[in-house]
C-alpha cells in the first residue's frame, strides 16, 4: 500500500484476481467491492475478522488507518458468519509497535488534493514493551473530477496494547472520523457509451444542484482484541467492537434524456442513517498430534447486534440542459416514502478441524449453525414483521502437498445470508443460499517468497429477489444465478529488490432462473468478464541511486452488462498506474500516478438512463517524513 500510495481500500486490491473495484464507477462515498461476479460491499466489508457493516453501504475506511487487507474468496460464512458467496475483504486495523515509529505525511495532488497524515507510536513508558501505544490521524481538503463534489475529511485513531506476559496481548482500538462528499452521477447512456449528436457528456459534468446536494457522515468505533495462550495446545482469543455510523444528505440526480438528447430529467432524494453496531467473537483453539495425524482445532461463538434506521424521500425537480446546466432551480419537498426500524441479532457457533495426514495430505472440515432475529419495524405502514431464519453451513477442502511446493486441492464451501425484503402478500423471503465447488493448484518453490495459484470454481446463488411481474414495486424468491470462471495469480520476488504480482481471471456469469423472461441466460450487470493486472516495483539497493525506486503497473477491466436484459454493453478498458519514490535521510519523497494517460471511459451502467465515469487521471506528490 505504502509503494502504490494507496487513496482507497480499492486502490489496495484492485491488482488481485476476480476482484473487481469502483465497481460505480466514481464515487467517494463507499468502497464498491465486486469478488467473483457478487458484491462484497456490505457484508463482506469486515474489519479485524469481524463484521463491520449490516446490510447497507455505509461507512468507509482510510487506508491510513489499516495495516493490511486480507481477502477470501467464495463462500466464508463457516467463520465469519452471512455473506454473500463471492468472499469478503477484512481490513486490519493499524496496532501498536514495538519500536518508536513516529511518521508524518504531506500529500497534495490532482483535483486541488491536499492532506496532511501523521503516525507515530511504540514502547509507553517502560523497555520491557508492557504497555505500547499508537495515535494515527489524517485531515484532508480536496475537489473532486466532477464539480461540486468534495471530498473531505478527518480522522483520529488511538490505540493501546498491554503485554503482561508473553502469554497474554490486549489492545484496545479506537477512532472518529468525519466525512463531507457528494453522490455519484447518474448519467444516460447516449453521449457516454452510446452516440449523441449533441457531443459526449463532459466527464465533470454535474448534474445536481449546488448547495442542495451534500453527504456528511460521522463515525466512531471503540473495541479491543484479546489472546492469551493457556498452554503450548490451548489458546483462547476475544475481539468485540463497538460502532456507530450515521449520514444524511442530499442529491438531485438525472433520470434519462428528452426527445432532444439533452434535457435531462431529474428527481429530487434525500436519505439518511443510524446504524450502531456491536459484535464479539470468541473462540479458541488448540493442536494435538496423534500418531501420523496432527490436528488444529478451533471453534468458537459469534455474536452480533444492530440497530438500523433509514429514512428516504423523494421528488419530481425540474430538468436540466446536460451540455451547459445552468442551476439555481428550486427542489420540491421531498416526499418520504420509507422510514424502516430494523433491530438484528446474529448468534453463530463454529467448528473447524484443519488436519494434517503423514507430510503430504491435508484435510479441512469445518462446520458451522447461525441463529438470527429480525424485526423490520415500517414506520410509515405501521407493520412490524419479525424473522428468525437458522442455517447450517459447512466447508470441505482436501490439498495434497508435493515435495516440489506443488500443491493441489479440491474444496466445497456454503453460505448463507437472511433476506428482509416481503412479497406482496406480506410473506417475509428466505434468506439466500449459495455453494461452491473449487479446484485447484497452489505452488511455492522451496526457499522462495514467490508463489502461483491457478483455481476453477462454480458458485450457485438461490432464493434470489427477482422482480413481481404481477405486482410493481414487490419482488419475488425465485432467482438463481449460476458464477464460474478461472483464475491464475503470481506474487513475488524475481530479485530481493524486484517485487511483482500477475493475475488473470475470467468469469462466466448467467441468470438461470427469473420470472423476467428478458433476463433468463443473461449475464447480470456489473461484473465484467475478464480481468488481468500486472505490478512491478523495483528499488535500487547500491551505488549512487540507492534508495531510488519505481513501479509501474497495468489494469485491463473486460466488459460488462449495462442491464438486466443486455440490451447495452459497458465496454472494456485499460488503465496504466505508475509511481518513483527516493528516501533521502530521513524523508522519502514519491510521485504516483493512477490512470496515466487520462482514459474517460465509462465503469458501470445499470439501464440506458444509469451510467458513471470511471476515474480520471490522479497524480500525488507525497512527502513522507520519519524522525
Amino acid at each position: 500500500m505504502t509503494s502504490r500510495n494507496v487513496q482507497t481500500v480499492g486502490e489496495a486490491i484492485r491488482y488481485t484476481g476476480s476482484v473487481d473495484v469502483d465497481t460505480y464507477g466514481m464515487e467517494t462515498r463507499y468502497d464498491w467491492i465486486n469478488i467473483r461476479g457478487f458484491d462484497q460491499s456490505t457484508y463482506g466489508l469486515y474489519r479485524d475478522n469481524s463484521r463491520w457493516q449490516s446490510g447497507n453501504v455505509s461507512g468507509q475506511i482510510d487506508p491510513y488507518m489499516i495495516q493490511e487487507v486480507d481477502i477470501v474468496k467464495g463462500p466464508s460464512s463457516v467463520l465469519y458468519g452471512q455473506n454473500q458467496p463471492g468472499g469478503l475483504v477484512n481490513l486490519v486495523t493499524k496496532r501498536p509497535p514495538s519500536r518508536a515509529l513516529r511518521e508524518l505525511v504531506l500529500n497534495y495532488g490532482s483535483f486541488n488534493r491536499r492532506q496532511v497524515a501523521a503516525d507515530f507510536g511504540g514502547p509507553l513508558g517502560t523497555d520491557d514493551n508492557t504497555f505500547r501505544y499508537r495515535l494515527t490521524g489524517l485531515y484532508r481538503r480536496s475537489d473532486t473530477q466532477v464539480k461540486f463534489v468534495p471530498d473531505n475529511r478527518w480522522f483520529i485513531a488511538p490505540a493501546l496494547t498491554w503485554t503482561p506476559s508473553s502469554q497474554t496481548t490486549w489492545t484496545v482500538l479506537g477512532d472518529y472520523q468525519k466525512d463531507d462528499t457528494g453522490w455519484s452521477q447518474f448519467l444516460p447512456s447516449q453521449g457516454t457509451i452510446t452516440a449523441n449528436p449533441n457531443g459526449r457528456i463532459p466527464r465533470d459534468v454535474f448534474v445536481g444542484e449546488p448547495g442542495y446536494d451534500f453527504f456528511h457522515r460521522t463515525q466512531w468505533s471503540g473495541g479491543s482484541l484479546f489472546e492469551h495462550r493457556l498452554n503450548e495446545t490451548w489458546t483462547v482469543r476475544n475481539t468485540l467492537r463497538y460502532s456507530s455510523i450515521k449520514y444524511n444528505g442530499n442529491t438531485v440526480f438525472g433520470g434519462g434524456l428528452q426527445d432532444d438528447l439533452r434535457t435531462l430529467n431529474r428527481f429530487g432524494f434525500g436519505n439518511s442513517l443510524d446504524l450502531p453496531l456491536f459484535t464479539m467473537d470468541t473462540n479458541a483453539s488448540m493442536r494435538a498430534k496423534s500418531g501420523m495425524v496432527d490436528h488444529s482445532v478451533l471453534f468458537g461463538v459469534d455474536y452480533s447486534k444492530s440497530r438500523s434506521t433509514i429514512v428516504s424521500g423523494f421528488a419530481f425537480a425540474p430538468s436540466i440542459d446536460v451540455y451547459h446546466p445552468v442551476y439555481g432551480a428550486a427542489v420540491p419537498d421531498l416526499f418520504t416514502y420509507f422510514n424502516t426500524r430494523q433491530p438484528t441479532s446474529l448468534l453463530g457457533l463454529y467448528l473447524q478441524d484443519h488436519v494434517k495426514i503423514g507430510t503430504r495430505w491435508v484435510v479441512t472440515l469445518a462446520g458451522r449453525h447461525d441463529s438470527t432475529d429480525i424485526t423490520t419495524d415500517n414506520r410509515i405502514a405501521k407493520t412490524s414483521i419479525k424473522q428468525s431464519p437458522n442455517k447450517f453451513t459447512h466447508r470441505e477442502g482436501l490439498t495434497y502437498l508435493s515435495e516440489i511446493g506443488l500443491a493441489p486441492y479440491v474444496s466445497y464451501s456454503t453460505s448463507f445470508l437472511p433476506v428482509t425484503d416481503v412479497s406482496f402478500s406480506g410473506q417475509p423471503f428466505k434468506p439466500t443460499e449459495g455453494k461452491q465447488i473449487e479446484g485447484g493448484l497452489k505452488f511455492q518453490p522451496k526457499g522462495s517468497n514467490s508463489f502461483l495459484t491457478a483455481d476453477v470454481f462454480q458458485i450457485t446463488q438461490t432464493n434470489v429477489s427477482v422482480p413481481d411481474p404481477d405486482h410493481a414495486f414487490f419482488s419475488l424468491q425465485q432467482g438463481e444465478i449460476r458464477s464460474r470462471g478461472y483464475e491464475v495469480e503470481a506474487v513475488g520476488n524475481l530479485v530481493s529488490t524486484l517485487n511483482f504480482n500477475a493475475a488473470y481471471s475470467h468469469l462466466d456469469q448467467k441468470v438461470t432462473r427469473t420470472t423476467d423472461p428478458k433476463a433468463l441466460g443473461k449475464r447480470p450487470p456489473l461484473a465484467p468478464d475478464n480481468l488481468y493486472s500486472l505490478a512491478g516495483e523495483y528499488t535500487v539497493a547500491s551505488g549512487p541511486l540507492t534508495g531510488f525506486g519505481f513501479g509501474a503497473g497495468m489494469r485491463f477491466v473486460g466488459s460488462r452488462a449495462g442491464d438486466s436484459a443486455n440490451t447495452i454493453e459497458v465496454p472494456s478498458y485499460s488503465l496504466f498506474d505508475a509511481s518513483v519514490r527516493y528516501l533521502w535521510h530521513n524523508a522519502e519523497l514519491q510521485l504516483s500516478g493512477t490512470n496515466l494517460a487520462d482514459k474517460t471511459y465509462v465503469a458501470v451502467c445499470t439501464s440506458p438512463n444509469y451510467c458513471n465515469y470511471g476515474m480520471a487521471r490522479k497524480i500525488i506528490a507525497t512527502t513522507r517524513f520519519h524522525f
